[in-house]
């Protein structure tokens, strides 16, 4: 009995690897303004790749905008590199463009310690979700999993839960939310799980995001500065984070 149950799992699992996984997600990135992410897995190989396509807030009027806030160019996608290791900790490579300058920056990131409520579920993209919740880099977040897909990953960063993240978002804010729109099993699009990006700088988590920062200081420095000055000074406060990365480990 034992020797059947094992050779079910062993099946399934030879059945999902052989598969190539998609999933396509709404990414809300501020109160107006969302775009779309979309994860691939095949043979323990994971990606990631969000679009530089900007769409307004479904709850809205439809538009779309390609244009970066500081430098007019369309903004290049953004890719998230990674595997369905177990470890405690995770190697993901991604890019980044700040300031007409493209990166390529190595980050190992610790797995959240995951609360699973089994009692709780909802339906997405057809997939029962169970309710998890955890605290991802000073961040409180909220995430339903599938256990009919059985892989540890998600969009962005996020892993660490027996089964697929199809949901995930940052407590009590109007962005930073992934919700899967479509999951297909088969896919079969030619996917490049492991890019290279020669000619994107090398850089150390660290030093990506001090430079990120102080890019984005200088901005807030110039809204600051045109602001008008009657009836006393108006500031714009910076070194303020926008996303889920609210606090890094050497911090």
């Amino acid at each position: 009995m034992n020797k059947i149950f094992f050779f079910i799992l062993f099946s399934i699992s030879l059945f999902f690897n052989a598969q190539q996984i998609h999933v396509r997600y709404l990414k809300v990135l501020s109160s107006f303004a969302t775009t779309h992410e979309d994860l691939y897995i095949k043979n323990n190989q994971v990606i990631s790749i969000q679009d530089s396509i900007i769409t307004q807030n479904k709850l809205t009027d439809s538009w779309t905008m390609a244009v970066n806030i500081d430098n007019g160019k369309k903004p290049p996608k953004q890719y998230y590199v990674s595997d369905l290791s177990k470890d405690k900790s995770k190697d993901f490579f991604f890019t980044s463009n700040v300031d007409n300058r493209s990166f390529f920056i190595y980050d190992k990131v610790d797995q959240p310690n995951w609360k699973i409520e089994e009692n709780q579920t909802k339906t997405i993209a057809g997939y029962k979700c169970i309710k998890a919740i955890g605290v991802f880099r000073g961040s409180n977040i909220t995430a339903y999993f599938t256990k009919d897909l059985p892989y540890s990953a998600g969009p962005f960063k996020f892993y660490g839960l027996p089964g697929l993240i199809l949901d995930i978002r940052v407590d009590n804010m109007d962005h930073e939310i992934w919700k899967a729109e479509k999951v297909t099993v088969d896919d079969k699009k030619s996917i490049v799980y492991k890019p290279q990006f020669l000619k994107n700088e090398k850089i150390s988590l660290k030093d990506y995001v001090e430079v990120k920062e102080a890019h984005l200081n200088s901005l807030f420095k110039k809204v600051s500065d045109a602001l008008p000055t009657s009836g006393g000074k108006i500031t714009v406060q910076n070194n303020q984070r926008f996303t889920v990365e609210q606090k890094y480990e050497w911090e």
